[in-house]
């Protein structure tokens, strides 16, 4: 997983584009997928993105609770990413196509040496209310 964070601890994705073709990736790259030039950069990407579909797991992976939500988020960049979604009930009704997420981290878990296993994920975007 690639994480940064700036100045003011905002942490956030780290993509690639390449300089020859513009093709966008995450994770980010060495090599450009489309082109294989290595005349790549890294790119910060957004912390928005509209959900593309996503899928209500009835099985997980060891140390991960069912149900558990996967979703494919669209970031404005180009580049879709698989995500863990957070931040409503696990259930076929509770998000949309086309609605807006934003990344957060979360912990999962700690290890055996009491140590935070933090990862990225996407939960929907809650409209503030204007009074």
């Amino acid at each position: 997983m690639h994480i940064a964070s700036s100045a003011t601890d905002d942490n956030y994705l780290i993509g690639s584009k390449c300089q020859s073709c513009g093709a966008m990736a995450f994770p980010k790259r060495v090599i450009c997928h489309k082109c294989l030039s290595d005349n790549v950069v890294e790119i910060p990407l957004s912390k928005r993105g509209k959900l593309a579909s996503f899928v209500v797991a009835w099985a997980a992976p060891e140390g991960f609770q069912p149900p558990m939500m996967l979703g494919y988020i669209d970031l404005p960049e180009g580049v879709r990413v698989l995500s863990m979604v957070t931040g409503c009930e696990p259930s076929k009704d509770a998000l949309k196509p086309g609605q807006e997420m934003e990344l957060v981290f979360e912990e999962l878990r700690t290890d055996q040496n009491r140590n935070n296993i933090v990862a990225f994920k996407f939960k929907p975007v809650t409209r503030r209310r204007e009074s």
